[in-house]
């Protein structure tokens, strides 16, 4: 899964952030709302864990363009400092699923974050970006409407890369979650099956997605006009 942890205080983000990864999850942070708001334009999450109070906006003005952008089936927890009943039934009303008192309790945090995750409804089963057509439950690519061979592990590259569209992800992360723990296997993998991706899908910009190497940090895919 591919969770947004929208929280202003680093040392906390980056708690949950190793929370979550520890559970085989893909974390992303923001320190405010207004980035994650603009992210939700071109990136896919399945998950949003929100702080009520950020430095530049509410939390209830990100949720409300959570909902808007992804519907209402991605989960939504808040965490927050308030506790009384008249601050919980006003998340919830605005459309949280459910929230967390500070100071956290992480093994409650856990819990609440499998519960709401046992009760998600199934995302759409193909995904479309450009003129790439993705059918998770075949495991099928599609470019222009012609199936495209991949390995189990190009396929998954792929799905990882066109989930984060214009985010910065590095070799190390791609590698833990496409290889796991795979003895003898290393970065220049990532490498060499990022070049394949790129002939294969159109990744230089026939597809209507770049894939670039940001030097010194791994890979970020773009929307671009078709070549």
């Amino acid at each position: 899964m591919n969770f947004a942890v929208v929280e202003d205080s680093r040392s906390q983000a980056e708690v949950l952030k190793a929370l979550l990864k520890s559970e085989g999850h893909q974390v992303e942070i923001f320190a405010e709302g207004k980035p994650c708001i603009e992210a939700l334009k071109t990136r896919s999450f399945d998950f949003f864990v929100i702080d009520w109070n950020l430095p530049d906006i509410g939390g209830d003005e990100v949720l409300k363009q959570i909902r808007e952008h992804c519907g209402w089936d991605v989960p939504v927890l808040f965490c927050t400092g308030r506790t009384d009943e008249e601050a919980a039934a006003d998340i919830l009303r605005l459309g949280a699923d459910d929230y967390v008192p500070k100071p956290i309790r992480y093994m409650e945090f856990l819990a609440r974050v499998q519960s709401l995750l046992r009760r998600r409804k199934p995302r759409p089963a193909t995904l479309q970006f450009g003129n790439i057509e993705i059918d998770l439950e075949g495991r099928r690519i599609r470019l222009c409407g012609l199936d495209v061979e991949l390995t189990q592990r190009e396929f998954e590259l792929a799905v990882i890369l066109l989930r984060n569209v214009g985010r910065v992800l590095s070799r190390e992360e791609l590698l833990t979650s496409v290889w796991s723990r795979e003895a003898g296997v290393d970065t220049r993998t990532v490498d060499t099956h990022a070049s394949r991706l790129r002939k294969k899908l159109g990744l230089a910009g026939e597809s209507g997605l770049m894939l670039s190497s940001v030097y010194g940090q791994g890979y970020r895919l773009d929307t671009v006009q078709p070549a």
